[in-house]
């Protein structure tokens, strides 16, 4: 099941996200986020 939700973030990291974007070559920020919290939370539970 997907659920939606709805973020307010800093110009400071909005350019950080639009910078790792354009590296993942990926198409949104949510995009982009997503990746990184998948990244981050795959890694947190193997630890």
């Amino acid at each position: 099941m997907q659920r939606r939700y709805m973020l307010t973030i800093t110009e400071e990291m909005e350019k950080e996200l639009e910078r790792e974007r354009k590296k993942r070559m990926l198409d949104s920020i949510p995009e982009t986020a997503r990746m990184i919290l998948s990244e981050y939370l795959s890694h947190n539970r193997s630890v």
